[in-house]
């Protein structure tokens, strides 16, 4: 990297204990119209980011390209960063064995569920965590499924240039308008995808283009089953629960989030990756957008992250976190 194509984020937050500041929070901020026109943008938007999990709604194509044998549930939690709660596993569970699947053959490697009542049940009765548990599990089960329907092999279904792969490449490539695509291996070991912040909000303009019927299975399973993408407490899954412009949402790790309906679309990425400055920053976003309401907002989402304020320990307001977008 030169210093030509360094990234040039914009300070978008500044985190304050008492009256000093404590952090500065910098990142991308991208809105398009329908018409994919800027409306709104911060830092220089021709950066390119990793897309992380947000790519999983794109990932899912090849999938509903394949087969019509998937109930919206299924497809929602394909295109998700579940907690792995105990009612994801049972979806996750019912897809293996309808499909005649088999969890040796998932490659996401494992980590303890998310979601805390799961995570606290398997401490207590001392289980160790699955593959299922992964966040991704969803994702590679729709990815051995797309092979399995196109008897492409499944061993090597994480190959960048397994067909697989390559199809899902493709889509990126043409929704996104764009060539300049990077490849890398993501934390679940699939591929994923470094592009400028531009056209990733042109890509997700393309893919809920009313115009673009193709993708509406997808589109509504996120919006019929929002908690089946995430969970509870989750932003992306809050997010479409309180929208009511069937807007899809999808996190991704490092700082990234995405939201889109009907060829608008929005993304925001913190530079420092900060899960926390993402939401508030996002939200915040949507609400000048008139994307969602405070008022529905409210009924999935913590006062202080509305109201910008960091607590501490004990749940004393010790400082505030000011949005610059």
């Amino acid at each position: 990297m030169t210093f030509n194509n360094y990234p040039q984020p914009e300070l978008l937050s500044i985190t304050t204990r008492g009256n000093s500041i404590e952090t500065l929070h910098y990142g991308w901020v991208c809105v398009l119209n329908k018409d994919k026109k800027i409306i709104f943008q911060r830092g220089n938007i021709s950066n390119k980011v990793f897309l992380r999990s947000a790519a999983k709604p794109i990932q899912a194509i090849p999938l509903i390209e394949a087969t019509n044998d998937l109930n919206p549930k299924e497809l929602a939690i394909i295109c998700g960063s579940h907690t792995g709660s105990k009612e994801h596993i049972n979806i996750l569970n019912d897809l293996i064995k309808k499909h005649n699947l088999s969890v040796t053959n998932l490659q996401c490697g494992i980590h303890p569920p998310l979601d805390e009542k799961e995570r606290k049940r398997l401490f207590e009765e001392n289980i160790k965590p699955s593959v299922l548990h992964n966040n991704c599990s969803g994702k590679h089960l729709g990815m051995l499924l797309c092979c399995k329907k196109n008897n492409w092999d499944l061993k090597t279904y994480l190959n960048p240039n397994h067909k697989l792969q390559k199809s899902i490449f493709n889509h990126i490539k043409n929704l996104s308008e764009t060539k300049n695509i990077s490849v890398a291996i993501d934390g679940c070991s699939a591929p994923t995808f470094s592009l400028p912040i531009i056209n990733i909000a042109k890509m997700f303009s393309n893919f809920t283009n009313p115009r673009c019927n193709q993708y509406k299975k997808i589109i509504s399973a996120m919006n019929n089953y929002p908690y089946y993408v995430g969970g509870k407490g989750q932003i992306d899954s809050e997010i479409m629960k309180s929208s009511k412009l069937n807007l899809i949402s999808k996190v991704g790790a490092e700082g990234v989030i995405i939201a889109a309906y009907n060829g608008n679309s929005a993304i925001v990425k913190i530079a420092d990756g900060s899960p926390k400055i993402r939401l508030v920053v996002f939200i915040n976003l949507l609400l000048k957008l008139n994307w969602i309401s405070k008022t529905d907002l409210k009924r999935n989402t913590p006062e202080d992250v509305l109201n910008g304020v960091v607590k501490n320990h004990s749940g004393k307001i010790v400082g505030e976190i000011k949005i610059l977008v």
